[in-house]
């Protein structure tokens, strides 16, 4: 089934590039099929990786709890790696078509929920707990989740603390750090984030999967 469907992908993505040379086409179909093959190798201690999963890099995962990752995600380590951390009986699943970059942190204790379509910048931090107490800093606090939803756009160096929901299509922006609750369809700022502005969802566009 897996290589059923990279192969109806692979033939896709050579269909859709008919216009490019054929050299040029060659070039991306290994390209393709080199990031699947990583997938499959550096994710391997997740529970699901569903088809079309590409690595470019090497990620690093650490799975003592459930670990799902959704079609055709896109996890790019080149100037660092993705960390993906999820503790004994925590859950972490990243819905399809969601794209990871570089030197991103995501640590889930209890439950990290990211949807469909989520673009997440470089350097990028996700956290359900703060690890720490203030006081007593040998007892970790209670982790509380955390919830992304579809169409999310995080910008460089954003940090999403515990407890937060961020709305579907919403934007927060770089080096944000998000403490509250999220609204759909706004765009936040600052430290701590707060909306700048309102999004039209009537203008929103949802593209079909591409890359």
């Amino acid at each position: 089934m897996q290589l059923a469907a990279i192969f109806g992908r692979l033939h896709s993505k050579w269909r859709r590039d008919r216009s490019i040379p054929l050299s040029a086409r060659v070039s991306k179909a290994r390209a393709y099929a080199s990031d699947v093959a990583r997938a499959r190798v550096y994710l391997r201690h997740a529970n699901h990786v569903a088809p079309g999963v590409r690595a470019v890099g090497r990620p690093l995962v650490r799975n003592d709890g459930q670990l799902a990752i959704g079609a055709r995600c896109y996890l790019r380590s080149i100037v660092a790696p993705v960390e993906l951390t999820v503790s004994t009986g925590a859950t972490m699943r990243i819905g399809d078509d969601t794209h990871i970059n570089s030197g991103t942190t995501v640590c889930a204790a209890t439950r990290v929920e990211i949807g469909e379509r989520v673009e997440i910048a470089p350097y990028v931090s996700i956290y359900d707990t703060n690890f720490h107490q203030i006081y007593d800093r040998n007892t970790p606090p209670e982790a509380r989740p955390v919830v992304i939803e579809d169409d999310v756009w995080l910008c460089t160096k954003s940090t999403v603390l515990p407890g937060v929901r961020i709305g579907r299509g919403a934007v927060v922006s770089a080096h944000a750090l998000v403490t509250r609750d999220v609204e759909p369809f706004t765009v936040v700022s600052g430290v701590p984030a707060k909306v700048v502005r309102r999004l039209d969802p009537e203008l929103f566009v949802v593209s079909p999967p591409s890359g």
